[in-house]
């Protein structure tokens, strides 16, 4: 993620079971933390073994290695483009036959596994939740990619090399951006039942219709991130292709248009759907909203990079007075109402009223956070449930892109398999998601923004990274109202260098994190807000603990802001890419006919794309 100029720790608020008091004066439960670093990242973040950190670096075409036009294999002669199984029980889609200045041949390919292999993990309790849907022969592309190619053409990436041995059968597979059910074994009228569901899963057609890329720091040895998403329309078969811009377009009018307004309020009927647009017309402003949104920090990153924020909700009186405080007119709607609720408002609104652009959700952290203790495990158990509204919330709002931001605590804590359903209710409404330090997902046909390139740092052309001292030397007298200049507590240690970032942590009983330069004291409300990068005159609504909460649990302005603007160059992008976009003359042929005459399914009305599917169906021996 950017460093975006300003220390930027993520504040985390303890889980406390006591009822907390806003008065001015208490300060008796200080829930501050600082960092994250009581969270574990091995989901996402992991080294490399020395197979694959070798198998990454092996160029495709070595010098001296030339290519092919076929091989024979265990089971015949393939091609190039051919669809193998192999004898491990994965799929090879071939993309060159390479021969070794020794005459040996090899294959280069691009690796595919079945969709419940993808991330496949083993808990304490058995299998954990998957991150695709369970359907049967369907695949996912495995590709692997340096930190600046996540979003690059196939042929871009690093490809496998297979032996020739290795190849047990050659398969039907097609590579498709059509939804599910679409070309697969289905279609003819076949299903699955305990009589051939072994001979299905060996012999009937397969489909692949997403990719999981993993991104790789070469000099780390590490994979640090990764991207789940459907095919491109460019990275399908020929004659398998639905445009992407199709795709977008189903996807957002399965509600109605929303009504567009530019900055002033007026409505501009021919705007795109979703935006909004300024006098000139030149430039749009695209709308979005902030659920769980606390004190408003994700919010105020998104205001700075241009959005104009349609509604916020959080179910804190104190956070969502705090938010109008400081927003009021910005915001046309801060809604003081629980999650549930405000699904039930969804479903009983007309949808326009709920539709945004960009939607950032941060559920709450304390259920999955390291630091909690556990001891009130029903409460524990609401937070986590919350979790399970997304796929709900995404429906009905249909945001083009939606970040979702946790403790990382959610990628180990019970196996992960909160973070993984997460992940499971994007991928079932067609999202793509992406995630380091924070999850970006794009809806169907839409560009997957990229995450913000670092900014501050010790590397070439990077600025220097903020210190304790850039943070809280800007904080003036007259910014110290409304209980901010409170909150501090008598610290006796030695003083340090202020021209540091900060370390440690800030926990409710002090921590190490929580000691001002100077060595007397710890942090004031004030000071804790500017490290969390909120503007110098933010206003807080509420006591002392009530201020250090909404601190804690806020997402660190600066990063949204980082975020945010990169979503807006994608959206724009996006945009411009649509409006260019010729759609090729297509023959609409009869089903069979057409199949018959040219032996391949184009944009035939029997290919239409299907309705999202909401259930698996699982009969106890197997996948439909």
């Amino acid at each position: 993620m950017a460093d975006s100029g300003r220390s930027t720790p993520t504040l985390v608020a303890d889980d406390d079971d006591r009822e907390m008091s806003n008065g001015p004066a208490d300060d008796q439960h200080e829930t501050i933390d600082l960092t994250d670093d009581d969270d574990d990242e091995r989901e996402v973040v992991r080294e490399l073994t020395p197979g694959e950190l070798r198998e990454y670096q092996r160029p495709n075409r070595p010098a001296g290695h030339s290519i092919s036009g076929s091989a024979k294999v265990p089971c015949g002669t393939i091609s190039t483009n051919e669809r193998v199984e192999l004898v491990n029980g994965g799929f090879l889609l071939v993309k060159e036959i390479m021969q070794a200045p020794t005459g040996e041949k090899y294959l280069n390919g691009i690796l595919m596994k079945r969709t419940w292999q993808v991330m496949d993990k083993i808990g304490a309790d058995g299998q954990l939740h998957a991150v695709l849907p369970l359907q049967k022969n369907e695949l996912c592309m495995m590709i692997k990619t340096g930190d600046d190619r996540p979003g690059s053409p196939l042929d871009e990436h690093s490809l496998v090399r297979v032996s020739l041995d290795d190849v047990h059968s050659v398969r039907q597979i097609t590579i498709t951006n059509h939804s599910f059910p679409a070309h697969s074994f289905r279609e003819p009228g076949l299903s699955v039942n305990p009589g051939n569901y072994r001979e299905i899963e060996k012999t009937a057609n397969l489909v692949c219709r997403w990719k999981f890329v993993e991104v790789i720091d070469l000099a780390a040895r590490k994979a640090t991130a990764f991207e789940l998403a459907p095919l491109r329309e460019a990275e399908c078969d020929p004659g398998y292709r639905r445009p992407d811009k199709q795709r977008f377009t189903n996807s957002r009018s399965t509600t109605p248009t929303p009504k567009s307004r530019d900055h002033t309020g007026r409505r501009h009927p021919g705007a795109p759907h979703g935006q909004s647009a300024t006098d000139d017309g030149d430039e749009k402003t695209y709308i979005s909203a902030d659920l769980f949104a606390g004190a408003g920090g994700a919010t105020s990153g998104v205001i700075m990079a241009g959005f104009d924020v349609r509604y916020v909700l959080d179910l804190d009186a104190d956070a969502c007075k705090t938010v109008q405080r400081n927003y009021n007119g910005k915001i046309r709607n801060a809604l003081h109402m629980d999650i549930k609720d405000f699904i039930a408002a969804l479903q009983g609104a007309q949808s326009e009223e709920y539709t945004v652009d960009f939607l950032h959700v941060s559920y709450p952290c304390q259920a999955h956070s390291w630091l909690n203790r556990g001891q009130n495990r029903e409460k524990d158990l609401e937070g986590i449930s919350l979790c399970y509204s997304l796929r709900e919330i995404l429906l009905i709002v249909r945001p083009r892109v939606v970040t979702l931001e946790q403790t990382n605590g959610i990628l180990t804590k019970e196996g992960g398999q909160h973070f993984r359903a997460l992940i499971y209710d994007l991928t079932k409404t067609e999202y793509a998601p992406r995630k380091r330090l924070i999850i970006i997902g794009a809806c169907p046909g839409e560009r997957l923004p990229p995450f913000p390139k670092p900014t501050h740092g010790t590397g070439p052309g990077l600025l220097s990274l903020v210190t304790i001292h850039d943070c809280i030397s800007q904080i003036t007298p007259e910014s110290l109202v409304d209980n901010m200049g409170l909150g501090s507590r008598p610290r006796d240690h030695p003083p340090y260098d202020p021209h540091t970032q900060l370390q440690g942590c800030i926990t409710r009983s002090g921590g190490e994190g929580n000691k001002h330069p100077d060595g007397s004291h710890s942090f004031n409300c004030r000071e804790l807000a500017c490290l969390m990068t909120y503007p110098l005159y933010y206003q807080f609504a509420g006591g002392i603990t009530a201020i250090k909460l909404q601190i804690g649990n806020s997402v660190p302005p600066v990063v949204m802001k980082a975020i945010s603007a990169e979503t807006v160059r994608s959206l724009r992008q996006s945009d411009a890419e649509m409006a260019a976009y010729r759609p090729e003359e297509v023959v609409i042929e009869d089903d069979k006919e057409g199949e018959e005459a040219t032996g391949v399914r184009s944009a035939k009305s029997g290919c239409a794309e299907s309705p999202i599917l909401l259930d698996e169906s699982y009969d106890g021996s197997g996948w439909a």
